[in-house]
């Protein structure tokens, strides 16, 4: 085929049809997806969706899930300790309403990891792999999107809420399987201007344009490709039932109360769980707390607890918690003692991490820490462990591996092992 044919088509599909949405983007993610969904080797599963609370930037883990109150000062800080609705377990302060629903979500309070980096910290803790030079491993959701596909309807199998979030990507299995990213607001279709009626303009024009390389198009299986992922890109931005469930405006008052300010993104999430989604991704950042640890997390924590404690409550008052995964965890933690600014810096050795639903037993804490939140006691975890749960929940054989285009097959999860405490 002509390559010069071919560029001019992709350039009139990309300013007569989706130009305002992205350019290409969501037209190449379909049309690379048919190529790349393949039946995964699964057994029942305990869940049929996942959705990881990403804590970007690295929460203290003693200002928030592993308090430890009987510290000197310079390590637990001003926060203090309460308890929860689960006798023995507590938590911080600014948590209290994640307290009086400790039993619904079990923690972990023994991660650890050898990476204390943002980047790399962020990409091994959405893969469970080291980062390695020039051998992208894919993420969770882009993994659970290839070996398990989307659960019905019109929406993507795996969705992120944050855009341009490290670590979210599918790596070596192709940009047909990175995550769909919503345009802000979580619409479909970018600039409110773009109505379901000019798109339909839009699709008569690239009507018009078809009918200048319908010869090419006879010749040529790719092209033939392109203009039916264009038919799947309209289709969804134009169904119906993929725009209600990125519209949270239809959720009323008492819903988005209850979820507060920092919930719309988890708001959105349970919606799209409704739709189908198979892996959810959401970014509630601003945890990298070098300064100011404590005036920061003052202002932070109450909205984060609220959002959390709405988005499970709300998902069980549903019936989908049960089967739906839930995490909570951030790429490390923080110091355990205070620095000069009044902040934590990064740290890794342990932090802690939480989960909910798919069969998790709330109230239970696995591993521990050492009295001032510096070493694992027992029971350490590591992002393998991490890898293994997540695949072992959503029925996928966590020992299988995926192939990279260069042939080189990778465990997914090499060496780890599921949490079975937390079931």
């Amino acid at each position: 085929m002509d390559a010069h044919v071919c560029c001019n088509r992709r350039n009139f599909l990309k300013v007569g049809v989706l130009g305002a949405t992205g350019g290409l983007s969501l037209l190449d993610w379909l049309a690379a997806r048919a190529h790349a969904l393949q039946e995964g080797r699964t057994r029942p599963a305990a869940a049929d969706a996942v959705v990881l609370i990403w804590f970007g930037g690295g929460p203290s883990h003693i200002d928030t899930f592993d308090p430890k109150p009987d510290a000197p000062a310079e390590i637990r800080g001003p926060f203090k300790a309460i308890s929860t609705n689960v006798p023995g377990i507590q938590l911080c302060e600014h948590l209290p309403r994640l307290a009086k629903m400790t039993d619904k979500f079990a923690l972990v309070r023994s991660v650890s990891t050898a990476l204390a980096d943002h980047n790399l910290g962020s990409q091994l803790m959405q893969t469970g792999y080291p980062p390695l030079p020039a051998f992208d491993v894919p993420s969770y959701g882009a993994v659970a999107s290839k070996l398990l596909g989307s659960r019905g309807g019109s929406l993507p199998p795996y969705v992120c809420l944050s855009e341009g979030l490290i670590g979210s990507g599918a790596g070596f299995l192709g940009a047909s399987l990175n995550p769909f990213t919503p345009g802000s607001g979580g619409d479909l279709d970018g600039p409110k201007r773009i109505t379901p009626e000019r798109a339909e303009r839009r699709r008569s024009f690239r009507a018009a344009v078809d009918s200048s390389y319908r010869e090419v198009e006879q010749a040529n299986d790719y092209v033939k490709a392109v203009g039916k992922f264009y038919d799947q890109a309209f289709t969804l931005i134009s169904s119906p039932e993929a725009r209600e469930a990125l519209d949270v405006k239809r959720e009323p008052k008492s819903a988005k109360d209850a979820y507060g300010p920092m919930g719309e993104q988890l708001l959105l999430a349970r919606r799209l769980l409704e739709g189908g989604v198979r892996f959810v991704t959401v970014g509630l950042g601003g945890w990298d707390t070098h300064s100011d640890n404590f005036g920061t997390l003052t202002k932070q924590l109450p909205g984060v607890d609220q959002a959390i404690a709405a988005f499970l409550a709300d998902l069980e008052e549903r019936g989908l918690l049960s089967k739906t995964l839930v995490l909570m965890t951030g790429e490390f933690g923080r110091t355990p003692g205070i620095n000069g600014n009044a902040g934590r810096d990064h740290y890794s050795k342990v932090f802690s991490m939480a989960f909910a639903g798919a069969g998790v037993k709330g109230g239970r804490v696995v591993g521990s820490s050492d009295k001032h939140g510096a070493e694992v006691v027992n029971r350490p975890v590591g992002p393998a462990d991490i890898a293994a749960t997540i695949y072992d929940r959503l029925g996928v054989d966590y020992l299988q591996s995926v192939e990279s285009p260069e042939g080189v097959r990778t465990m997914l999860s090499r060496g780890g092992k599921p949490i079975h405490e937390l079931f």
